[in-house]
């Protein structure tokens, strides 16, 4: 449950309405993340409200540090829309469903496998937010656009590429066509995945994963684009080279900009990222889903002191940089 990725909803920020924070803000209030994880994964998630996952490496640096943030954060019309208690409602719904309460986590462990909490389903909230903007339902209970005309979602989910990723998707549209969005799940193979990830002319929403890879404090591996240089106009088919979410904030790109010259992991450093996380979340510039369930089998019949849960010293993969360090860790067995 600790890959050091994160599921995501990624709009096109510089299309109408996804550029209207509240349209943005509806959307996460009416994602059920509780039936999603249930329907898609069986339940076997961790929450991740932040714009990054939670693991144990990334919790006592940029997780718990913004807990006060996420508690307090309060949208324009005085709602807050954190829910803490996000994995006691998980515990309660497997239980519901016929979960053996002896594999159910309790106290502490609930946190630490479902996460420091998500976002309130709220469909009233969201009506509410839509409202302020002129958004409302037409006679088919659907929402239209401010001008009354037909809005459908196109919401690009992988094909049979990534079937969890799939699932997923489906699962987010559903929670969405409930609350009144008509929206289509529209499966992408993954080349037009890709395309339709980096083209603006071709993004709507998408779910997706890679901006939010963040194995320790260098959340610069993932932001490092969002910079002007990757702003390109909302009509445009030429490819972006980064910066898929539409990040178009300028004081976000000037904390980039200032954190090249800083040293990585430092105080100052981490504290631009929290500043950075801060502004993605209170614009709710993408919805930050789960961390991307992942199984990582080893082997310590030659090699032993692996990345495990109860010693993760390190994303445990084999693929990205943070192998250096298991590699350097890891010790013979006599075998």
């Amino acid at each position: 449950m600790n890959d050091a990725c994160a599921y995501g909803v990624y709009f096109n920020q510089q299309k109408s309405p996804y550029d209207l924070p509240e349209v943005r803000w509806a959307l996460a209030l009416t994602t059920n993340l509780q039936q999603v994880g249930i329907s898609a994964v069986s339940g076997q998630f961790k929450a991740a409200a932040l714009p990054f996952a939670d693991t144990p490496i990334t919790d006592p640096v940029y997780y718990q540090p913004m807990l006060e943030f996420l508690n307090g954060l309060t949208l324009s019309d005085g709602y807050k829309p954190f829910d803490a208690g996000f994995g006691d409602g998980m515990v309660a719904a497997l239980k519901a469903q016929g979960t053996p309460e002896a594999d159910l986590p309790t106290g502490d462990a609930v946190k630490q496998g479902f996460g420091q909490g998500w976002w309130k389903y709220d469909p009233a909230e969201a009506e509410k937010l839509l409202a302020s903007v002129g958004i409302k339902k037409g006679a088919d209970g659907f929402y239209t656009k401010p001008d009354g005309s037909p809005w459908t979602l196109d919401f690009v989910i992988p094909a049979d590429w990534n079937k969890v990723m799939q699932r997923t998707g489906f699962s987010i549209a559903d929670s969405w066509k409930k609350a009144g969005f008509n929206v289509t799940a529209r499966q992408a193979d993954n080349g037009e995945f890709t395309t339709v990830q980096n083209t603006n002319a071709k993004l709507d929403l998408m779910v997706n994963w890679n901006m939010t890879c963040t194995y320790n404090s260098n959340w610069f591996n993932s932001w490092n684009s969002f910079s002007e240089t990757f702003v390109k106009p909302v009509d445009s088919n030429e490819a972006l080279q980064g910066n898929f979410i539409r990040v178009t904030d300028p004081e976000i790109f000037k904390l980039v900009q200032d954190s090249k010259v800083l040293e990585i992991g430092s105080e100052p450093f981490v504290a631009n990222g929290i500043e950075i996380a801060k502004k993605l979340t209170s614009g709710m510039q993408f919805i930050n889903l789960m961390n991307i369930p992942t199984t990582i089998p080893t082997n310590s019949t030659y090699w032993k002191n692996y990345p495990k849960q109860q010693n993760f010293y390190a994303a445990p993969y084999t693929w990205w940089s943070s192998f250096k360090k298991t590699i350097v860790n890891i010790e013979p067995t006599g075998k």
